[in-house]
């Protein structure tokens, strides 16, 4: 779609919801955009587990308005679909949600020195690429503070837990984003209507 009808897209969308309710749903249409990259990346990790990381789609409903920022919300996909991949528990809350748990606090009340340090570990295994937000401080929380870090990442792991994410059946029709496939979840006798059509 060309950026002129994208315009006249947005502007007729405008007219007849709002601009607010229009804000919101590209909003949530980028995070779809995401959530299927992630998807797609989890896949080529984990090629063994493909079809059912591209059957958690449901799994990676953002829990925090901070997931409205791009790489925070694809660190939060990546480590519920690599727990996908590993057989694990996805109701725990990931690093990402740590980190969005912390930043909110943090704006409430100055932070414990387990509490940063919290922070700064799961900064680090979410977003290694932003490394430099905590310089060289990490360590030295984990020096100071590491086991009751530990302490303080399970039961916030725990509290940020979504009781429904988790994996139910999964019922495929075999067919991958409208593309015929061999999917370890779809029926294994063809479907009538695939029967009819000519080859």
């Amino acid at each position: 779609m060309t950026a002129a009808k994208t315009d006249t897209c947005t502007e007729a969308l405008n007219d007849l919801i709002g601009s607010g309710l229009t804000g919101a749903l590209a909003g949530l249409f980028e995070q779809m955009e995401w959530a299927e990259e992630e998807i797609e990346k989890a896949r080529k990790r984990h090629p063994r587990h493909a079809d059912t990381i591209y059957h958690s789609f449901k799994l990676l409903t953002p829990t925090n308005a901070l997931m409205g920022t791009e790489f925070v919300y694809r660190s939060h996909c990546a480590e519920l679909l690599d727990r996908v991949a590993a057989g694990q528990d996805t109701r725990p809350g990931t690093a990402a949600e740590v980190c969005c748990m912390a930043s909110d606090s943090s704006l409430v009340a100055p932070l414990t020195d387990t509490a940063a340090g919290l922070y700064a570990r799961m900064w680090l295994q979410a977003f290694p690429g932003h490394r430099e937000v905590w310089g060289d401080q990490a360590p030295h929380y984990e020096a100071l503070r590491g086991s009751l870090i530990d302490d303080l990442e399970g039961e916030s792991r725990r509290k940020l837990s979504v009781a429904d994410r988790k994996r139910g059946d999964t019922e495929c029709q075999g067919m991958h984003h409208g593309d015929p496939v061999s999917c370890q979840y779809a029926p294994t006798t063809v479907p009538a209507q695939l029967e009819l059509i000519p080859a």
